[in-house]
């Protein structure tokens, strides 16, 4: 080649065999990642990959070249309606240290074939990770808010009991009758935000688990069936998908962290809503 070396010309050739093969390693093992994870983002499993060698913005390209962009679906749905019973707002500007120190609550739908079930989740907003659940056929307490929040206290001792907050709108179901007797006998503290916002890491969740792995819209499930194919998405989501807030470490795996911090060296996340 003119005014190249015959050296300068394999090394070339060396370096781009090598890229490709880099290139190809990426698409496979994005592929594996979305076996389970069917709807994780490109930047997201940038950071579980860390190709050598290839920025994310380059990453991203590749990833979206080859098929992996996700198409994001939407719901207008409304799932809870505000109730006679209203408690104040607790956390507005709240610093959050430790785990099991705030819990919030949301329910939304979730679509199937011949109608919808009601999910509910409970997260800790610390550490994101999802400390109770329920799927159930119908919108009442017993079956929704109920058994999510026994799940999310059930393993927790009297001091962690007096010192958390239990976070939702102002739905029904999280101002009834049995949620309030709840609250008495466990000894934990009840607060409600009034707009969508005051909620905004319950609603993100619900956003990331239907966007990213529920999709029954097209399947003629059972009600145990959907209960056991969530059981498998919390799973998921608490031991495999990384957090940009918990600089990329899944919630289990932050919980596991923090266990060995003391209390100064833990970080500390501060409520903006």
């Amino acid at each position: 080649m003119v005014g190249i070396t015959k050296q300068a010309h394999y090394k070339r050739v060396k370096q781009q065999e090598k890229l490709a093969n880099i290139i190809q390693e990426v698409i496979s093992s994005a592929h594996e990642i979305r076996k389970n994870h069917t709807k994780i983002g490109c930047r997201k499993l940038y950071d579980e990959i860390n190709p050598e060698g290839i920025g994310r913005d380059r990453f991203e390209n590749i990833l979206l070249s080859n098929g992996f962009r996700i198409k994001r679906k939407k719901s207008y749905h409304r799932t809870t309606y505000a109730g006679k019973r209203w408690y104040p707002n607790l956390i507005s500007e709240l610093k959050v240290r430790k785990v099991n120190q705030l819990m919030v609550s949301d329910l939304t739908y979730i679509s199937w074939s011949k109608g919808h079930y009601y999910l509910t989740l409970i997260l800790d907003v610390y550490s994101r990770k999802i400390t109770g659940w329920s799927l159930s056929a119908s919108m009442t307490t017993e079956e929704t808010v109920a058994p999510a929040f026994k799940m999310a206290v059930k393993d927790l001792k009297e001091e962690e009991l007096k010192g958390l907050i239990f976070h939702s709108d102002r739905g029904s179901q999280y101002g009834s009758k049995e949620m309030e007797k709840l609250h008495e006998h466990y000894l934990t503290t009840p607060s409600m935000g009034g707009k969508a916002w005051e909620n905004a890491h319950a609603e993100s969740l619900n956003g990331i688990l239907k966007n990213e792995y529920i999709d029954f819209r097209h399947m003629d499930l059972t009600l145990t069936e959907a209960q056991r194919m969530i059981k498998k998405v919390v799973y998921l989501y608490n031991n495999e998908r990384p957090h940009g807030s918990l600089k990329n470490k899944k919630p289990q795996e932050f919980v596991n962290f923090v266990q060995h911090l003391t209390t100064e060296q833990r970080p500390i996340l501060k409520i903006n809503y």
